[in-house]
């Protein structure tokens, strides 16, 4: 048996593209980067996603907008003691 290990493509690709990518107003930055700048793993940042967290692939590499990244963390803050949301009761009335 071999013990050279085979690289991910993934990983490799990723490795090879820039860590921040400068968009006007905003800065991408590379998914990895947010995580360890978070202090937390790319699947823990991942599961922002299914909430609203803003990303974009460049060149099948995931990068998320940093401004707006941050806008999101932000909108994610609970206070303890803070009635639950509630959603509007339709208009229509049942009889």
């Amino acid at each position: 048996m071999s013990d050279v290990s085979v690289t991910p493509t993934t990983v490799f690709r990723r490795q090879t593209r820039p860590e921040r990518i400068n968009i006007g107003d905003d800065e991408l930055v590379r998914n990895d980067i947010i995580a360890k700048e978070y202090g937390a793993t790319e699947r823990t940042i991942n599961r922002g996603d299914v909430k609203g967290a803003p990303f974009t692939y460049v060149g099948g590499v995931k990068y998320r907008p940093l401004k707006r990244y941050r806008e999101f963390i932000t909108s994610q803050i609970q206070t303890r003691g803070q009635p639950p949301a509630r959603r509007q009761r339709s208009s229509h009335h049942h009889r």
